[in-house]
Parts: C-alpha cells; sequence; structure tokens
C-alpha cells in the first residue's frame, strides 16, 4: 500500500513540475533577414531570438513558446505588464552581447509590455 501512494505522488509531482514556468527576461530586436532559422523565409511578426543556452545549437528553431511579463526586471512587479504572448524562435542571440534569456520582434515585445521599457522579467513555457 505505501509503495502505490508514493507511486502516486511521485507520478502527481511530475505532472507538475511539467506545466511551470522558468523565469528570465527580455528586450527586443528587429528581426534580421536571413535569419538564423528560416533563412529568407518571412516567418511572421511574433518571432523572437534565443540565447545561447536555449539555442542548443539550433535545435530550438522553429519551437513555439508562450512568453508572459512579470514587471520590469529589477522589481518584479506586475506593472506595467500586459500579458503573454505566443512566438516562435528564428534566430540565436549570442554571446557576448546577448544579455537576455529572449529578444522579442517590437510587435511580441509592445504586446506584453508598455513600450517605453527596455527590458522586462519574463516566465517562458513552451507553447
Amino acid at each position: 500500500m505505501e509503495t502505490r501512494v508514493l507511486m502516486v505522488v511521485c507520478i502527481l509531482l511530475g505532472l507538475v513540475s511539467e506545466g511551470v514556468a522558468a523565469p528570465g527576461n527580455a528586450t527586443f530586436y528587429v528581426p534580421h533577414k536571413p535569419s538564423d532559422c528560416h533563412g529568407v523565409k518571412e516567418p511572421g511578426p511574433m518571432v523572437v531570438a534565443a540565447s545561447n543556452p536555449i539555442w542548443n545549437n539550433g535545435a530550438i528553431c522553429g519551437k513555439k513558446f508562450k512568453v508572459t511579463c512579470i514587471g520590469p526586471p529589477s522589481t518584479g512587479k506586475k506593472f506595467p505588464c500586459k500579458g503573454s504572448v505566443i512566438v516562435t524562435v528564428v534566430d540565436r542571440c549570442a554571446s557576448p552581447q546577448c544579455h537576455t534569456t529572449f529578444k522579442l520582434s517590437r510587435p511580441a515585445f509592445d504586446k506584453i509590455v508598455d513600450p517605453t521599457l527596455v527590458m522586462i522579467a519574463i516566465d517562458y513555457e513552451p507553447a
């Protein structure tokens, strides 16, 4: 009986951890052509460049993420956030000049935050 209870608890903990978003930060950029993932193909306005830890030698190309603004990076307050956006990875945000988790296209950035900011704290998860 104890073994069954332990197994059920372990399975439930595994399911809960799958839905947890990761913290990070984001800024914006003007996507360039050719993009690192799509060449000259037009990927649409809701795109993102991923930092080296997420890039994984390009294996992340074309993957979608739900990015949620949680506030300015220094405070974590919800102000001036406007929600979430689904974006597609089309570029790499290479180190050492990349100081963010993601660089969102300007339309994606403006959809989730007051456009007067240049960097925000985010949560992100696969979409």
